[in-house]
């Protein structure tokens, strides 16, 4: 199994396919596989691939397709997230935000409700 067969098996077909695998650098591919190689189990704040559903706040909030939210650290981070808004496809590692396409990243912490 490839390494792409085993990420389009963990996300799904759709998801796989939203990606648009053929048409990414080698460094947006390389930013999606590390999120999966650090820790594929343990929840958002390890790693996960998502859409953003919806930006609140002028930016400071965002929620995401699989319902996690999140809160942009600085302000420059907000402004940047705020750019993206929904329907940007991110992944989340390690306290950073990472839009694939073209790749930016801002930080952000996990916002408890």
């Amino acid at each position: 199994m490839t390494q792409n067969d085993a990420l389009a098996a963990y996300l799904g077909p759709e998801l796989f396919e939203r990606l648009d695998w053929g048409r990414l650098s080698f460094a947006q591919r390389d930013a999606i596989l590390s999120v999966f190689r650090v820790g594929l189990g343990a929840g958002a704040q390890s790693g996960v691939v998502s859409t953003i559903d919806c930006v609140l706040g002028d930016g400071r909030v965002l929620i995401c397709e699989d319902g996690s939210q999140w809160e942009a650290r600085e302000r420059d981070d907000a402004e940047l997230i705020d750019d993206w808004g929904a329907g940007a496809l991110v992944a989340i590692h390690r306290q950073l935000i990472y839009k694939l396409d073209p790749y930016q990243a801002a930080e952000v912490d996990l916002l408890r409700l």
